[in-house]
């Protein structure tokens, strides 16, 4: 019997190695993950290059920031409301023309407050989960931007046609991006976006004789670059 023991244990020890290999198999680390919320709000901020238009009087670059809130309608896609705010300068600028520098002469400089407020369609590349904690993603959506700062003291001498006025204009955008989450709840976005509104030119402008091949308004594109925290729920 004491000759049996030592067949017996390798016996034992085969018969465990064989039943644990099933098991091992139909333990897959998969890199997805998926998402049970439907919906988050968050912040972001970033830094906003904008075009200054034909004859140099829009916003200069500067910081951006701004608040989101997304529903997730079907599969990939999600509804998005995005409302940005970009406090900046713009150059004041008479209806004389220098020549020398090919553009009309500076006065001074103004706030511009521009408030934009847009309704997109976001598309998650990887639909309702995660691949290695990503969630890449395209945004296209309209909107308006206004301007919310008053006329400026610099101005208060140039007749009421030369007077910059950017009121509101209808606004739109195209963005990419990537929200990674550390857990399941909370996500770190970063994204780029092209965002374009349309730059009034003075009336006075077009009277000028190096403003005759000028238009009314110009549509301008806009870069941004911005990061953001969302809270998923």
């Amino acid at each position: 019997m004491m000759k049996l023991r030592p067949a017996f244990c390798i016996m034992a020890a085969l018969a465990a190695t064989t039943s644990a290999r099933p098991a091992a198999a139909q333990s897959i680390d998969s890199p997805y993950r998926f998402l049970d919320h439907s919906q988050f709000g968050s912040v972001w901020g970033g830094y906003a290059a904008p075009s200054d238009g034909r004859i140099g009087n829009g916003p200069q670059a500067g910081p951006i920031f701004g608040i989101a809130w997304a529903l997730r309608v079907s599969g990939p896609f999600a509804l998005n409301v995005d409302a940005g705010y970009m406090p900046s300068t713009r150059t004041v600028r008479d209806t004389a023309y220098n020549a020398a520098e090919s553009m009309y002469e500076s006065l001074g400089e103004a706030d511009i407050k521009l408030l934009t407020v847009m309704g997109n369609l976001r598309f998650n590349f990887t639909g309702a989960r995660t691949w290695n904690a990503m969630q890449p993603f395209f945004i296209a959506g309209a909107g308006v931007a206004v301007n919310l700062a008053g006329g400026s003291s610099i101005e208060a001498d140039l007749p009421s046609n030369a007077r910059f006025s950017f009121g509101t204009s209808f606004a739109g955008q195209l963005g990419v991006g990537a929200d990674w989450y550390p857990s399941s709840r909370v996500s770190v976005r970063v994204d780029a976006r092209d965002m374009f509104w349309k730059l009034p030119v003075p009336e006075a402008f077009l009277l000028t004789e190096n403003g005759a091949g000028l238009s009314r308004s110009d549509w301008e594109q806009n870069f941004a670059l911005a990061a953001g925290l969302s809270i998923h729920f």
